[in-house]
């Protein structure tokens, strides 16, 4: 089954966008919904990422402390490098990351927010200016 450019393209409505194709189809499901998840002006998602990284700053400071007592022996620093600094990037690296989608997350909670007011605002601009002046 393949689409062209010219086939018509289904638009769902937003309320049940999983409604048509699975009940039409035997055997399939429609897909399970998430659990409750946290909102997305919560700032724990932003305190744990803060707490995942600064671990892993911890873990690469604990490899760098054990790997510069062995200067001498490149062999006996290559467990250290391995499971405390590079085990410590990844912690970073996750932090970092659960951080910067926490603030999309919030980011666009409030772009949508402020674009419904301005929606809002909008369509009483338009009614006000539809009425007849009186």
């Amino acid at each position: 089954m393949s689409a062209s450019l010219s086939d018509p393209v289904e638009i769902r409505p937003a309320d049940d966008p999983y409604a048509a194709p699975y009940d039409e189809v035997q055997g399939l499901e429609a897909p399970r919904r998430r659990g409750p998840t946290l909102p997305a002006l919560s700032p724990i998602p932003t305190y744990a990422g803060i707490a995942i990284a600064a671990a892993g700053f911890v873990l690469i400071a604990y490899a760098w402390s054990k790997v510069a007592g062995i200067a001498d022996n490149v062999a006996l620093q290559l467990p250290y490098l391995v499971s405390g600094g590079l085990t410590g990037l990844g912690l970073v690296m996750v932090g970092v990351t659960v951080v910067n989608v926490a603030a999309k997350r919030r980011d666009g909670l409030l772009r949508q927010q402020q674009t419904e007011l301005l929606a809002d605002a909008l369509h009483e601009l338009r009614s006000a200016m539809d009425r007849e002046p009186q």
